[in-house]
């Protein structure tokens, strides 16, 4: 059976401030991937995946880029870039009522104060009235036919597995998700996994209420180089936490992922204030190990009593933190660089 596993990872294009928090954030990130994301899939038992990786237009000229680039080629993996942004629909922006693009422009506004990267009042509301998604349509068109072109398009089958470009696999996850036969409209997922902190070298397991990020998508190889069949097939698609509800879900076994936690997150973070800690609790309650459809954001900061992020179970304590970290490919005495 002719199949291909394609590892995709949006890099940049996603969320709030046009998809880009600028070049320290980019730099930030490219490390995180290169220690970590970047290792753990080095250090897969089965290395039978392609690499695709989706960023703005604006990082094809961006010297940033190339070291990403050379960072895979090093590790010997193989890999696409294409740069048409997100390939699938931004949850940042579902709806445009009135009280999200306030939303949106005040969460912009804290991360500016928060990493002291500025933009103009102006520029700030242009990007909370932006709606990226009218144009998915095209830019999907154009990156998979840039796909096509480097891979060919003759296969029977395609397992799309999605991963953030700053969280690991577990050694055997690549090997896990090949042995599933394929079948129309299925997909696979995780459940309960780890969640590292790269800046205090805290590990712990991680029990997100919802479908966690960590998906394969298995498309008919006619259907998936189709940008239309393509978005037809996510019917409804509008985050990760969507999956369970629109596909034919099998669960893979637990702790096959890691999150990571290093600072400069959109979404995750390993403390929450208070105040926002009681209101997820209340939030997600109802929801816990469901599909919620509402999206999970723990990345707000202030300077109210912090208490740790709920999702965070137990913390794992050593010899047993070390194999774990070897299992995803991290070794802590190799990597020297400051992340932080």
């Amino acid at each position: 059976m002719n199949n291909s596993h394609i590892i995709y990872i949006p890099f940049t294009g996603t969320g709030l401030h046009g998809g880009y928090r600028g070049d320290s954030w980019f730099a930030h990130r490219i490390k995180i991937f290169r220690n970590y994301t970047l290792k753990s899939l080095a250090n897969q038992s089965n290395k039978n995946f392609l690499l695709w990786i989706t960023f703005r237009p604006e990082e094809e000229k961006n010297p940033l880029t190339s070291k990403i680039a050379e960072a895979i080629e090093e590790a010997g993996i193989s890999y696409v870039f294409t740069f048409n942004g997100l390939m699938y629909w931004d949850d940042k922006f579902t709806n445009y009522t009135l009280k999200t693009k306030i939303r949106n422009s005040l969460m912009m506004l804290w991360d500016c104060w928060v990493y002291k990267e500025w933009k103009s009042p102006i520029q700030l509301l242009k990007l909370s009235w932006e709606n990226k998604n009218k144009s998915l349509l095209e830019r999907l068109s154009q990156s998979l036919q840039t796909l096509k072109e480097a891979i060919g398009s003759d296969f029977e089958w395609i397992y799309l597995t999605r991963i953030d470009s700053d969280d690991m696999f577990h050694k055997h996850t690549i090997d896990l998700i090949q042995s599933e036969k394929p079948k129309q409209r299925q997909a696979l997922i995780f459940d309960k996994g780890y969640v590292y902190n790269i800046v205090t070298g805290q590990l712990g397991t991680w029990n997100p209420p919802t479908n966690p990020p960590f998906h394969t998508i298995i498309f008919c190889g006619n259907d998936f180089f189709d940008a239309r069949r393509h978005l037809s097939y996510y019917q409804n698609f509008k985050s990760h936490e969507d999956i369970p509800r629109i596909f034919n879900t099998k669960t893979l076994d637990i702790n096959s992922y890691m999150v990571s936690f290093h600072g400069k997150h959109i979404s995750t973070g390993w403390e929450s204030p208070l105040p926002r800690y009681i209101y997820q609790k209340i939030k997600y309650l109802p929801y816990c190990y469901t599909m919620s459809g509402r999206n999970i954001s723990t990345r707000w900061k202030s300077r109210a009593r912090k208490v740790r992020n709920f999702m965070i179970g137990e913390e794992i304590q050593e010899p047993e933190k070390s194999q774990i970290l070897k299992d995803f490919g991290i070794d802590i005495s190799q990597i020297r660089e400051n992340i932080v």
